[in-house]
């Protein structure tokens, strides 16, 4: 029997984990090893470039070089074409590793030989982006010795040797595929957002809306939702948020291994926690694994985003009385008051075109939620915009929560399905659910999904070694069936619900899948049969009783 050989990129991934269980991990490792990576697209993406453009080897490329006419051709085509251009043959990763590998100044060579060859194309973004990844790994160099004999730095080299040995175009195990396996692994140890929710998240958003300018994530983890969603459909502007600068650097990275445009990202390292929303911002679509654990998302989120408008007043007869309290002739001249008091006007009237949110009676007690910034995330939505998040089940039934849920629902009819996720896909304890958001709905009703019981699964094409549960996804049949019953508001048995808002009210706003979707197969007992059971059952044991006694009354027996 023939067997398959073995992946090459698998076989030297494989290697790099190992070595990392044999020695102690550090975060500061993590910068360089996510560089690496990136230092070994960049050169081989170029050097696969040219020898496609001058239909030639290695060699060829090194003769061009040094030819000053036939570099700058190569140049020219290359900053066209590719958007960037290494400057020097010596500065591609494979001829650095070649050359100065057992070198005991390696490491400072590795930091600064592609950030001083490297040219962008005018104008082209990902050279901002590439200063910020320069910058990460130039923070994290100044926390350890750049010793030649020290642990770290050894096993620094050791991973570098084997990142610049790694086949950008194999198809196996692609190189993309070798990057996240290492990120995910305990070397960069990135926490990335389990395929299933990507998927679902990704392939709910892409049903419902054909034409997307532009979506956001205020919780980008790994950024594998927004990316998948941008290779699903056009979309033109991806925004996205990530506190974590490990995190981001990473982002950024696979933003560069997959090929994207980086005109149409915009990434920020900042806390979401602090502001979820991106000032003055309406999208068509919002997509997020809404983090377990976010404690301090509270009364700040609201408070920083918006002007902030005295109780009772609306928002037209404040911009009125401050307005008509000045004399505008007299400020005419100041150019400094005239500007402030544009941008106040400005922010007034986006602030009364987008409705924003002002919380009176029993709704007040929302600026002290902790899920008040998912309020915020809605009012970013465009007026036909949609959201799809994932977020605990908690939301669902917790009791502090239900005056939430009830201004979500039932006061303003945000909530369009709710899609509770088999247990077989999660790997926490209780899985998560799925929640869709629309600001334009024309129906009083949810539609909720129950995928306890019907759902098939399917092993994600990106697959990665290890435990077969992290690689499992919805199958096609199930995706389908998900947005058939969503798209068309089906109630389908054992399965789907369309639920009235009015019913929501009868269970207190409790939202919990299973009180809706009815999946017991068992058989139906009346409460009335029981009841009569039970009564019959009690007559016969007290009518057995009284005989009992009797006959024992007459056999003169006592106890």
């Amino acid at each position: 029997m023939n067997r398959r050989p073995k992946s090459y990129n698998r076989n030297i991934v494989n290697g790099m984990i190992r070595s990392s269980r044999r020695n102690k991990s550090s975060v500061n490792l993590s910068y360089f090893v996510l560089y690496a990576f990136l230092y070994k697209y960049l050169s081989d993406n170029l050097k696969y470039y040219l020898s496609r453009l001058i239909d030639g080897t290695i060699g060829d490329i090194k003769r061009c070089y040094a030819d000053f006419d036939e570099k700058q051709s190569m140049r020219e085509n290359a900053l066209n074409d590719l958007g960037y251009f290494i400057e020097n043959f010596d500065a591609f990763l494979d001829q650095l590793v070649g050359e100065r590998y057992v070198d005991e100044f390696f490491i400072g060579d590795f930091l600064n030989t592609l950030k001083e060859n490297i040219v962008f194309s005018k104008g082209n973004p990902a050279s901002e982006y590439f200063d910020t990844i320069i910058d990460a790994v130039d923070n994290s160099s100044k926390f350890y010795m750049m010793d030649y004999d020290n642990d770290l730095n050894v096993m620094l080299i050791d991973y570098i040797y084997s990142i610049s040995k790694l086949d950008l175009i194999e198809d196996d195990f692609t190189f993309q595929q070798s990057y996240n396996q290492i990120a995910f692994s305990r070397i960069v140890k990135i926490l990335p957002t389990p395929e299933y929710i990507s998927h679902i998240l990704t392939k709910i958003v892409s049903s419902q809306k054909e034409d997307i300018f532009n979506v956001y994530d205020p919780f980008l983890r790994d950024a594998s939702t927004l990316l998948n969603l941008s290779k699903e459909v056009h979309v033109p502007n991806i925004y996205g948020k990530e506190g974590n600068r490990v995190y981001y650097i990473y982002g950024l990275i696979r933003a560069f291994i997959e090929g994207f445009d980086f005109r149409n990202i915009f990434f920020y390292n900042q806390n979401a926690i602090e502001s979820t929303t991106i000032e003055d911002m309406s999208f068509d679509a919002i997509v997020s694994k809404i983090p377990n654990r976010f404690r301090d998302v509270s009364i700040s989120t609201l408070k920083s985003q918006n002007l902030e408008i005295p109780k009772n007043v609306k928002n037209n007869n404040f911009r009125d009385k401050l307005f008509s309290n000045l004399d505008l002739n007299q400020l005419k001249d100041d150019d400094e008051i005239i500007e402030a008091l544009n941008v106040i006007e400005e922010k007034m009237a986006k602030i009364e075109k987008r409705n924003e949110f002002q919380f009176y009676g029993e709704y007040e007690s929302l600026l002290e939620s902790d899920y008040l910034f998912i309020i915020n995330m809605i009012n970013s939505l465009r007026d036909n915009g949609i959201m799809a998040i994932s977020v605990s089940q908690n939301f669902l039934f917790k009791k502090s929560l239900t005056t939430l849920r009830k201004f979500l629902t039932y006061e303003n009819n945000y909530i369009d399905a709710i899609i509770s996720l088999p247990e077989e896909l999660s790997r926490s304890i209780r899985p998560e659910v799925i929640i869709v958001f629309r600001k334009d709905k024309n129906t009083d009703n949810i539609v909720f999904i129950d995928l306890s019981k019907d759902y098939g699964t399917a092993i994600s094409k990106n697959m990665l070694p290890g435990v077969v549960r992290r690689n499992l996804i919805l199958d096609n049949d199930t995706i389908n069936r998900i947005l058939d019953v969503y798209s068309n508001r089906k109630t389908r048995d054992k399965f789907s619900e369309v639920v009235d808002l009015r019913e929501l009210e009868k269970n207190e706003f409790n939202l919990t899948v299973s009180r809706y979707v009815d999946t017991y197969e068992g058989e139906y007992v009346r409460l009335e049969d029981l009841i009569d059971e039970k009564k019959e059952i009690t007559e016969n044991i007290s009518r057995l009783t009284k005989e009992i006694d009797e006959m024992m009354n007459r056999l003169n027996i006592k106890f």
